[in-house]
């Protein structure tokens, strides 16, 4: 269902926080689930939607979309659905209730009306790749955070694709390599020389 108003943005921290508890101890870098509950209500916005799936009135399930206009190569003048905050409790995993939840939350992106659907992850959640691959994404752009991880952004095009698997594959080759060349973890530029030069390759060639 929509997120009612009884179950609080505090409520969806905790249990991004509890469902991803394994990782996070394992140190991937997870910054979202880290956000507090105000702070995760600003990300989604007031055009997005929070879904959450309930066992009685334990909050269990969770996901959100937020839109946006894209201005990259992949998504550029195209309303941009973004998947964001998904995760499930460990004990109620492998049932059903994230395809489930992502059902409800795809109407509701036909429903907006959006072109493409965006999401991103920590480049070593490889659960998280290996379902977006079988859903139909393509990996598009790698990306340096400051919260000390690299991060593979994936997309999905409603309706035909606009680009071959070949072109699509070669600019995200390209756009990993310019940013392991710029930035070490944690967006520390390796020197202003290189990043000089790799923002004007990203510029002439369009990488993200």
């Amino acid at each position: 269902m929509p997120k009612p108003d009884w179950v609080s943005w505090d409520d969806i921290h905790e249990l991004l926080m509890a469902a991803h508890k394994r990782n996070i101890q394992k140190g991937m870098a997870m910054r979202i689930p880290q956000l507090s509950g105000s702070e995760l209500e600003k990300k989604v916005g007031e055009d997005g939607r929070c879904f959450v799936a309930m066992a009685g009135e334990k909050l269990i399930g969770t996901t959100s979309v937020r839109f946006y206009k894209g201005e990259s190569w992949f998504d550029r003048g195209k309303l941009v659905a973004h998947s964001m905050l998904t995760a499930v409790l460990p004990k109620y995993q492998g049932i059903g209730i994230t395809e489930d939840l992502n059902e409800l939350r795809n109407a509701y992106i036909n429903d907006m009306k959006a072109e493409v659907i965006h999401g991103d992850t920590a480049e070593d959640n490889v659960i998280i790749l290996k379902n977006a691959k079988k859903n139909g994404f393509f990996n598009v752009a790698y990306h340096a955070y400051k919260s000390d991880h690299y991060s593979i952004i994936f997309v999905k095009w409603l309706g035909d694709c606009p680009f071959t698997e070949k072109y699509i594959n070669k600019k995200f080759r390209i756009s990993k390599a310019l940013t392991r060349i710029q930035y070490k973890l944690g967006r520390i530029e390796r020197s202003k020389y290189l990043s000089f030069i790799c923002n004007i390759i990203r510029k002439k060639l369009d990488i993200y």
